[in-house]
């Protein structure tokens, strides 16, 4: 199916008057909610946040990383699903990723330097909880601004405290030869929210409700932002996640950087009594974020291709 060229919304979070109760805090929450409602992805503007020269220096960061061996890169590992390293296997032999888990935990920045520089890395763990301290806060904001405008105020903090971030950091190489695409297949995310930088190299494409494609193109330092099932399922489907993929047949390496909030491990995600009546019947079936990402990883899953969540915990 062809892919369109379509706007997704674009919405400011950058302005100094963006407090809750103001004028301008209704109006953002109005053009937020009405994006994740209907799209479930839309363009964030926070360069007053974060300047330009930070997403560069951070692409600089993803570049340099993405050059050490394999044999260093699988030092990122881990025994939980979807966490660690995942790199070059036979059906994604250009994509790999590196993840730092739970940024907020003291010491894992510097558990992921260790990796590449034995001997400690201050400023590239400064550097990484800069940004990541202004992602949180547009993260948190975000979610306060959903929390209001469906009227379950009274769980802003517990859903707040309820999250924990990763910053993964992702390499597509460039396409080699005519008619050649690096792709990643149609998927939804498994997380309440993503931030998404990317280095200018487009690639991103979403699937309308319409079941059309379309390319998701940005300004130059905007980030992509992108609701996941959790949010749908903890909202009990008035957000929407997005079916996405990645194909891009540029001859530069794509670079990209999603941090991701999910569920912490152990806590269960379940829809709020005030948002479950007649008229909105439970959608979603309570469920826990490490069981969900091993079914994610399993050949079941694989067998419901982008289905796999509801297949898991539908109602």
């Amino acid at each position: 199916m062809a892919c369109k060229e379509e706007k997704i919304p674009a919405i400011d979070f950058g302005k100094a008057d963006l407090r809750p109760g103001t004028p301008q805090w209704e109006s953002t929450k109005t053009q937020l909610v009405q994006a994740l409602e209907e799209c479930g992805c839309f363009e964030a503007i926070y360069d007053s946040k974060l300047p330009p020269q930070v997403q560069e220096s951070m692409f600089a960061i993803a570049k340099e990383i993405f050059e050490y061996p394999t044999e260093t890169k699988l030092k990122n590992a881990s025994t939980k699903p979807l966490h660690g390293y995942f790199g070059r296997t036979p059906d994604l032999p250009s994509y790999e990723s590196l993840c730092i888990t739970d940024m907020l935990h003291p010491g894992n920045v510097e558990s992921f330097a260790n990796i590449f520089w034995p001997q400690g890395n201050p400023d590239f763990c400064n550097e990484v909880r800069s940004y990541t301290k202004r992602l949180v806060e547009l993260d948190e904001m975000m979610k306060r601004m959903v929390l209001e405008s469906l009227g379950v105020e009274n769980y802003i903090d517990e859903f707040l405290k309820s999250s924990q971030y990763f910053l993964r950091f992702s390499h597509y190489e460039a396409a080699k030869g005519e008619n050649t695409k690096n792709k990643l297949r149609p998927h939804t995310d498994g997380t309440f929210l993503a931030i998404i930088a990317q280095n200018q190299v487009n690639g991103l494409q979403l699937m309308k409700k319409d079941g059309e494609w379309m390319e998701v193109n940005i300004a130059p330092n905007s980030f992509i932002v992108m609701a996941g099932d959790c949010f749908m399922a903890w909202t009990n489907g008035r957000i929407h996640s997005p079916v996405h993929k990645v194909a891009t047949d540029e001859n530069i390496d794509r670079y990209s950087i999603p941090f991701s909030s999910i569920p912490k491990l152990g806590h269960i995600v379940e829809a709020p009594k005030e948002l479950v009546n007649e008229e909105h019947p439970l959608l979603f079936k309570p469920f826990e974020i490490l069981n969900l990402f091993g079914f994610f990883t399993s050949s079941a899953a694989s067998g419901s291709g982008v289905s796999a969540f509801k297949t898991y915990c539908g109602a």
